[in-house]
């Protein structure tokens, strides 16, 4: 049999999303662990299994960080189930690659791909996740106790989409998933994370502090896709849906976003009902809010230390920095090197 049509099939109980490789390290010969003295772990994966390494920090209680790194030589499936009613979350941030979970009990499958974050909770429930052969998967991943981000602190959940608080709560038998386009600024954290300068002491302060960073614009991404200040009524949930879908290609295409006419397509919206649909939802025009969703994220990274003007500039979507200074300006009111300046 051709082994990639005959996936590997792991099974173990644990409560987080890296049970797969826990999984694959109770095999022989899978890998091999080993411990730094910043308390990190290093998995690197046997030839016979595939190629790459996955590193784990326990930053503080409640938080640990994973850069998985690796690409299986067949098709692989995880299946895992939490042995008990412990609440985690998982917050993600795929830089390469793509993945597929599947909940059998509720029937639904997600597929998880590069660009994209995510944000997991898991309340004793079945999953399973696919991980495609030869394909190099490079994964940023926290595993977040709520109580060690003061998530679970009274009314601290009702700003949250009611799914979520459920989930929160114990309420929710089923797994709660959630994904977001990558912003230009986590985008940049994660590049950060995964080029640490630093060793020992001052590594694991690093990575912590990125790490509390991702995990604030995470649920930053969230909470400003769950608010919706603006009358919807008229529209159909599906046509609100289709409209949050458009926005989320928007924001993945930043540097080269689609036509007004290629978006209503990929939708399924013509595109008039596009435009007053954005603006009903989200109370601007399209590239409207497109530009003021870059001039946002320019204004992020342009406080990140060692930043250019033209490299803020191409991130957001600018090929001409002049460009980018005169769009700036007419937002802010100032030039983005007066604002670095001025933010020092």
């Amino acid at each position: 049999m051709v082994p990639w049509l005959s996936p590997m099939r792991l099974n173990k109980s644990a409560p987080n999303i890296d049970a797969l490789f826990e999984a694959l390290h109770q095999l022989p010969h899978a890998a091999d662990p080993s411990t730094t003295a910043n308390q990190s772990e290093t998995f690197e994966f046997s030839k016979q299994i595939g190629q790459g390494s996955v590193q784990r920090w326990r930053l503080r209680p409640g938080i640990d960080l994973m850069i998985n790194d690796l690409a299986f030589h067949q098709k692989t499936v995880i299946e895992r189930e939490s042995p008990d009613h412990t609440t985690q979350l998982g917050i993600s941030f795929c830089v390469a690659g793509q993945m597929q979970g599947l909940n059998p009990k509720a029937g639904q499958a997600v597929q998880f791909k590069a660009g994209q974050a995510s944000l997991g909770v898991i309340n004793n429930t079945k999953m399973s996740i696919e991980y495609a052969a030869k394909q190099r998967v490079l994964l940023v991943h926290m595993h977040v106790q709520p109580d060690a981000i003061n998530l679970a602190a009274e009314g601290a959940t009702e700003q949250w989409p009611t799914p979520l608080q459920n989930a929160l709560a114990g309420r929710c038998q089923s797994a709660y998933f959630q994904t977001c386009t990558m912003t230009a600024v986590m985008g940049t954290t994660v590049r950060q994370l995964l080029h640490c300068p630093y060793q020992g002491l001052t590594q694991r302060l690093y990575l912590e502090s990125k790490t509390i960073e991702l995990i604030g614009l995470y649920f930053d991404q969230l909470l400003s896709s769950h608010r919706s200040p603006h009358d919807a009524s008229g529209l159909r949930p599906d046509e609100i849906d289709r409209i949050f879908y458009a926005r989320e290609i928007l924001l993945a295409e930043l540097a080269s976003p689609p036509t007004l006419l290629t978006l209503s397509r990929q939708v399924g919206l013509n595109d008039r009902k596009l435009k007053q649909g954005f603006r009903q939802v989200f109370g601007t025009t399209v590239f409207g809010y497109l530009r003021d969703y870059r001039m946002q994220q320019a204004q992020q990274l342009l406080l990140m230390p060692g930043t250019t003007i033209a490299g803020v500039a191409q991130v957001v979507g600018y090929r001409n920095p002049e460009a980018f200074s005169v769009a700036f300006r007419r937002t802010f009111a100032i030039s983005p090197k007066a604002y670095q300046l001025q933010q020092r």
